[in-house]
């Protein structure tokens, strides 16, 4: 006797001849058990994994905002591929490399040029926190401390500006040895930290290499290049200095009005007391 399994045997048709080419299949077991076909629930449940869409959606979304804010993400990198902290706030621009001669910085020694220059470094030290030297890898051990927990820091650029300043005093030093005799800041104008400043200067002119290529054309006048000279209008891509500016203004460290935490060394202990 030929044997049927329940589970193999196919359901069975309408007994109608008349409308059987078009006459939908009866439910299967499956459908009959409450599983719908696929295309069905996901008809009958269109608004609900709209909505499951939009929600997931949103909460990306504030999850990126929150951790650009509170610095959760790590730091972008700039044009030359080095960390910071500045994110989309730092700006680039194409413009020529070389600008003539600008006011107020074109000018014999003088107060204003001075002032000029003083403005320029203003923003030289800045306060950075725990959290973003963890971001840019940086160890802090021994590191220097201010009131209210935070790291002393100085963007490169600037160190680069103040090595550049202690030269061009050098350069004019019978204009600035009288201002500077019997000043603690008399030795950073002298021979040994001139030298560094030259080496820093050339390893960050090196690091930083403008790739611009300048040319030369023919001149009708006698010059140190025997009636060449050259031009130094190739475009280069430039950091907008504003941008990178008043990032750090708004962090500011002003002599005077800051206190520094003890340090691991004696000498490193502050006279002041009243330390935050």
């Amino acid at each position: 006797m030929e044997k049927h399994s329940e589970d193999s045997q196919d359901p069975l048709l309408p007994h109608s001849t008349e409308t059987n080419s078009i006459q939908p299949r009866s439910p299967s077991s499956k459908q009959r058990n409450g599983r719908q076909p696929v295309q069905l629930c996901l008809r009958e449940n269109a608004l609900l994994i709209a909505i499951f869409f939009l929600l997931l959606y949103v909460a990306i979304a504030l999850t990126i905002d929150i951790a650009l804010r509170f610095g959760g993400l790590p730091p972008k990198k700039t044009s030359d591929s080095s960390p910071t902290l500045m994110g989309d706030i730092l700006r680039y621009e194409e413009r020529a490399e070389w600008y003539p001669p600008e006011s107020p910085f074109d000018q014999d020694p003088s107060d204003e040029l001075d002032a000029a220059w003083d403005d320029l470094l203003h923003a030289i030290n800045i306060k950075v926190t725990g959290d973003e030297l963890d971001l840019l890898g940086i160890n802090k051990t021994n590191l220097v401390q201010v009131n209210g927990g935070y790291y002393i820091g100085s963007v490169g650029v600037y160190h680069h500006l103040h090595c550049l300043n202690n030269l061009r005093m050098v350069v004019h030093w019978d204009y600035y040895e009288s201002k500077f005799a019997g000043s603690p800041y008399f030795d950073h104008l002298g021979k040994a930290h001139s030298d560094h400043c030259i080496n820093a200067l050339r390893q960050a002119v090196m690091c930083h290499a403008n790739t611009a290529i300048t040319t030369f054309e023919w001149v009708d006048e006698d010059n140190q290049l025997n009636g060449k000279e050259q031009r130094l209008d190739a475009v280069t891509t430039c950091a907008k200095w504003d941008s990178l500016d008043n990032w750090a203004r708004q962090r500011i460290l002003i002599a005077g009005n800051y206190t520094y935490r003890p340090g691991p060394f004696e000498r490193n202990k502050p006279k002041n007391k009243n330390i935050e």
